[in-house]
């Protein structure tokens, strides 16, 4: 029989993704998601890492000194459950059970399909109702519908807590990844999930047609000058769209609205090549404490340097997004508008393991230029500005055009 046992310290510096909190992101897109990102799942900013497994062999008969309770309850579960079992999922349920056990919501493990339709997910195509889901007071909680899905036309609300999937009740046992397995499903097929919303005396139940969703992550418009460019996540693709928005708005625009409200986050590397747009290269974008400390500066390009820029946020800005806000307000005296963000500023490593499954394991916490942490304290904003709800007007986006508009003038701000 074969035994992990864990290798040298993760190398290869591939991609760091940030998933994407709180929520876990589990950025969980429900998309898978997974938001989740990270957790954004997860979605959410982390480093998507490699590390291999060894293996050492070990006689069957000397199993017993290697987790003997483990065994012995593996072998009179065998001997007397009343039905057949599958050892495969007691295996990875133990596994499972003991990286739970961490008691972190955005530390997981996923067995090997799970860990393939979250490497789909994070890609910016995938099947299921769009939805990023964290953890917020112990509760799932909507971060925020994607924009054109199938959630957000049903009429999921960020902030909803989801309390059932399909009558099936969510306890304080249940993970956000459980919670995304009952909601994911074939492109077509309908779920309902049952939430809890503020001002609402009882639970609301949405029944939702599951589609395939494809993500355009970078919109651009322009009108008199002022550019309002809304950035729904930050996926694989969205540096190079954001990129290629910068070149026109560098061309055309007096100023930039950057509307990141409910976007659930996503890459690190795609809020560094956004931020690196708007500041000067080897300016720090965001700091990373835990074992390891490490700071990232911007790359390059700062096609956007010098250009006024104002920044628009909600509750359901998270993780990714929630870095280039801070960094934008610490360097570049961005002012931000809206109310405050998520707080979903832990950093999660992807660990791809041997058998194709994988761990989302929680190494560090970010940090804002200025040494504020993300993590559930979230980003203030310095202008804020709630939404009402009872008005078709988009209130916050008017109010930015104003700020925006003061600093090309000269004018003071409040």
């Amino acid at each position: 029989m074969l035994y992990p046992v864990a290798d040298t310290p993760a190398v290869s510096p591939s991609p760091r993704r940030g998933l994407s909190s709180m929520t876990q992101l589990v950025v969980l897109v429900l998309i898978f998601s997974l938001g989740l990102f990270l957790g954004r799942y997860v979605m959410p900013a982390g480093e998507l890492r490699y590390s291999p497994l060894k293996f050492v062999a070990v006689k069957e008969g000397e199993r017993q000194l290697i987790f003997p309770t483990f065994w012995e309850a593996w072998d009179k579960l065998h001997a007397n459950f009343i039905n057949g079992l599958d050892d495969e999922k007691l295996y990875y349920g133990a596994v499972a059970g003991m990286v739970r056990a961490a008691d972190d919501p955005y530390t997981v493990f996923s067995p090997p399909a799970e860990t393939k339709q979250f490497e789909e997910t994070i890609q910016g195509s995938f099947s299921g109702i769009g939805i990023e889901i964290g953890m917020r007071n112990n509760l799932v909680t909507v971060i925020a519908p994607l924009a054109g899905s199938p959630a957000e036309r049903a009429g999921v609300q960020e902030g909803d807590i989801i309390i059932a999937v399909d009558d099936d009740k969510l306890t304080s046992d249940t993970s956000l990844d459980e919670v995304v397995r009952k909601i994911r499903g074939e492109q077509g097929q309908a779920v309902k999930i049952s939430v809890a919303r503020a001002g609402a005396g009882e639970a609301i139940d949405i029944n939702i047609v599951r589609d395939t969703i494809s993500i355009e992550s970078v919109r651009l418009e322009i009108a008199d000058g002022l550019a309002h460019v809304v950035v729904t996540n930050f996926n694989g693709d969205t540096a190079k769209q954001f990129a290629t928005a910068a070149r026109q708005l560098r061309e055309q625009a007096r100023g930039v609205i950057l509307d990141m409200r409910s976007n659930p986050g996503g890459f690190l590397d795609a809020a560094v090549d956004i931020t690196s747009q708007f500041v000067a290269k080897g300016t720090l974008v965001v700091s990373e404490k835990g074992k390891a400390n490490k700071e990232y500066p911007a790359k390059g390009g700062a096609t956007l340097a010098g250009l006024p820029v104002v920044v628009v946020v909600n509750g359901g800005s998270a993780s990714a997004s929630e870095i280039v806000a801070g960094a934008l307000h610490d360097q570049a005296q961005a002012p931000i508008v809206g109310v405050k963000t998520f707080g979903k500023g832990s950093v999660q490593e992807f660990l791809k393991l041997s058998d194709g499954s994988s761990l989302r394991v929680t190494v560090a916490k970010w940090f804002t230029p200025s040494g504020r942490s993300i993590n559930e304290e979230g980003i203030e904003p310095t202008v804020p500005m709630e939404q009402n709800q009872d008005t078709e007007e988009d209130e916050q986006l008017q109010r930015a055009r104003e700020e925006l508009l003061k600093i090309i003038e000269g004018r003071p701000s409040p």
